[in-house]
């Protein structure tokens, strides 16, 4: 086969079904091959295949009637560790020997920098599997390997290793940036692959130039699969302490079988630490959810307005316990999205400032660094800021007064309703709920929406 053959093939169908599975009851060779067959009946061409069992004999029963009884194009890799090293995919010429033999059209190899086996090299490994017959797909974890690779001249780039070694941290699902890297370096040889889990993903890596994207663990490893929704589906069964830190006010209670209990609001005090680890001591309690104005990152405040001076820097850190905070937007935010489950849900809080969050199916939309959506500090028509216009904090009437749209509310909410469209906008805090707010809904959780939403950080973390 030939390289433009097999482009030619993954034009046609560019899912590539990588045939293998985590150590258990699926490491079967038939279980295998039926995994397999199943992505070819749905018009799967080319199959990722570990091992030279399942590269061998294997692919030769891997054959379903809309094939034509044929077997399919396989990226056959051994996976294998040796001591000294951290090379695993393919490593040696002893397994590139062993995969030609197994007739392979397409030999998988790490094409990192990582030093290999008894000095093996990686360009005379390419050397020897072109010698063979066979083409070359590189599993690169960096635009350096990329550009290796394509000086020793392999057919196929692979971002596999992409955040898998210690040249590249790893990113939540794909490395879209090392994707971007590697078809500005390959064009027209780049193969997405690693932890591409939604269609979406699939289709934007093809979008962005990908020739074919290969998929694992989200078609066929059951074990990953249970393993996802066994974590997601235990919540941390003991009490949990919630805080909720206002730009007046600061709060605790603790949250178990359902309820929240012994809560205490107090001015907020200066010296906030050593507060919150008073009420821990009283309480007992080991686990930790805070929900906080400002940006938090690492249980760290790293932004903040000065309704609370002197607040940046502020790492909350109590020894024995751990410990969960988030900006007060997204925390109270996350509580409603998991009460609504499902659903697109917008939370607007209104106390001494303007907090606001949006879980979109069970995600928070935030930044990497904890950053939240700014609604507080959009400009307002009638002049100053949306936060100005509608904070108790900044008003000189009282701060229950009834809004108006003259104070920039029915602003907030229709920007909400045209950036966001939402399937419901929740209002919570002291001035929300003391107000009915056109095309807003109280939070359920009444006053306590805050507490709430420190509780949930910590009882269901996200994923």
């Amino acid at each position: 086969m030939t390289s433009a053959e097999l482009t030619a093939l993954l034009r046609d169908c560019p899912l590539i079904a990588s045939a293998q599975a985590s150590p258990g009851p699926l490491q079967d060779p038939d279980t295998l091959v039926r995994i397999a067959q199943a992505s070819m009946q749905e018009g799967v061409k080319v199959i990722r295949l570990e091992g030279t069992e399942m590269a061998g004999p294997g692919r030769e029963k891997i054959r379903t009637p809309n094939t034509e009884n044929r077997t399919p194009v396989t990226i056959g890799l051994i996976k294998k560790h040796y001591p000294g090293t951290d090379v695993y995919i393919t490593p040696t010429s002893v397994e590139v020997d062993a995969l030609l033999a197994a007739g392979c059209e397409v030999i998988g190899l790490e094409g990192s920098s990582r030093p290999r086996h008894n000095g093996d090299k990686f360009e005379d490994l390419v050397a020897r599997i072109h010698a063979g017959g066979a083409m070359v797909m590189a599993d690169c974890d960096t635009p350096e390997s990329v550009a290796q690779s394509v000086a020793a001249g392999v057919e196929l780039i692979g971002t596999t290793l992409a955040g898998y070694t210690e040249a590249r941290p790893m990113s939540v699902g794909p490395d879209f940036d090392m994707l971007r890297q590697a078809i500005a370096l390959a064009p027209g040889r780049v193969i997405a692959e690693g932890r591409y889990a939604e269609p979406w993903q699939a289709q934007a890596a093809l979008a962005m130039g990908a020739i074919g994207v290969t998929i694992g663990a989200a078609l066929n490893d059951i074990v990953r699969l249970t393993q996802n929704f066994v974590r997601a589906m235990q919540p941390y069964h003991g009490p949990v302490g919630a805080v909720d830190i206002g730009g007046t006010w600061i709060r605790f209670a603790v949250f178990q079988d359902g309820e929240l209990t012994h809560i205490i609001r107090e001015p907020l005090p200066q010296d906030r630490l050593g507060w919150i680890a008073a009420r821990l001591a009283e309480s007992g309690v080991k686990r930790l959810g805070i929900s906080t104005g400002g940006t938090v990152h690492d249980n760290v405040v790293t932004e903040a307005s000065d309704l609370i001076p002197g607040y940046v820097g502020t790492k909350f850190e109590f020894p024995g316990v751990e410990v969960f905070a988030l900006n007060d937007g997204l925390a109270t935010a996350w509580a409603h999205g998991l009460h609504y489950g499902g659903q697109r849900v917008a939370t607007l809080a209104i106390g001494t400032g303007l907090g606001f969050g949006i879980v979109d199916r069970g995600r928070l939309l935030m930044g990497r660094n904890g950053e939240y959506p700014r609604l507080n500090n959009r400009a307002f028509s009638g002049g100053g800021t949306l936060e100005e216009a509608v904070g108790g904090g900044f008003r000189d009437d009282s701060p229950l007064t009834p809004l108006t749209s003259a104070g920039g509310i029915d602003e907030a909410v229709r920007l909400i309703q045209e950036l966001y469209y939402p399937d419901v906008i929740v209002r919570c805090g002291g001035v929300g709920l003391a107000n009915d707010i056109a095309g807003t809904v109280p939070s359920p959780f009444g006053e306590n929406a805050g507490l709430m939403g420190a509780a949930m950080l910590a009882k269901w973390p996200m994923a």
